[in-house]
């Protein structure tokens, strides 16, 4: 499987405290976070803890900051672009949506999350 990444929970919670960092650091005020089911809730629930902010189970307002675990496409995003700030593990550069913070670049392998089954 060479064309596979794994990405571990540690470096899960590596990324989450660095996002954490950055978010901080913008100084803006989010009413709670959400992300879209799957990819989106493990990083929702992390920051919601970090920030201490809450869960919400669909956005709010302008002021619910949106995560994923990656903007590929970028369509699942895409309603949310412009509007509400936006923070993603993983960014692809062909994604239409362009995150407000991102952690890592992906490139052409398949990223496989510690939260998914694993691809046989």
């Amino acid at each position: 499987m060479e064309n596979v990444q794994r990405y571990s929970w540690l470096q899960f919670d590596k990324d989450v405290t660095e996002m954490v960092r950055r978010l901080r650091k913008t100084r803006k005020r989010f009413d709670g976070v959400w992300g879209p089911p799957r990819g989106g809730l493990p990083l929702a629930v992390m920051l919601s803890h970090a920030l201490e902010i809450p869960f919400l189970l669909k956005s709010q307002s302008r002021r619910t900051l949106i995560v994923d675990d990656i903007a590929d496409t970028g369509k699942s995003l895409r309603p949310f672009f412009g509007k509400n700030f936006i923070v993603t593990v993983f960014y692809h550069h062909q994604s239409l949506t362009v995150p407000d913070i991102w952690m890592r670049e992906k490139r052409k392998k398949w990223i496989i999350f510690p939260w998914e089954k694993t691809r046989t």
